[in-house]
């Protein structure tokens, strides 16, 4: 039998701690947290980042790429969790640290936006799906 708790709920241990593996192949595997949901530490973290520039938002005079910036530095500093198997350019492994996780975010913007994507689907969080993944 289901409930709307299958369709719903979601695994805060998932969303701010564990965090899921995004699978790119042979190009690596990127763990992250949920942006948002259980996760608080991102939107402490958002807060606080755009604190200074709130007036230019308001007035629509923030730079995109300032903004992208911030963007990618919370991101790697309380979604990410870590990664294994990423390269550079140069095929040597990147060690993740959140200064590289801001680098590579600003470095490949589809990549970021991809990240960004998952990050804020809540059914990459939910309970129900989390268990039928563990089962396979």
């Amino acid at each position: 039998m289901h409930s709307i708790y299958d369709l719903f709920a979601t695994d805060p241990k998932a969303e701010a701690e564990e965090g899921l593996v995004l699978d790119y192949g042979g190009f690596g595997r990127i763990t992250i947290r949920r942006a948002g949901g259980a996760n608080k530490a991102f939107a402490r973290a958002l807060e606080s980042r755009l604190r200074p520039y709130r007036r230019q938002m308001q007035a629509g005079t923030l730079d995109e790429a300032v903004a992208e910036r911030l963007l990618a530095e919370v991101y790697a500093e309380t979604v990410l969790l870590g990664w294994d198997g990423i390269t550079g350019r140069d095929g040597q492994d990147i060690a993740f640290t959140p200064q590289a996780a801001a680098r590579l975010l600003t470095d490949l913007p589809e990549l970021f936006r991809d990240i960004q994507e998952q990050a804020q689907k809540a059914a990459n969080f939910r309970a129900a799906e989390l268990a039928e993944t563990a089962k396979n």
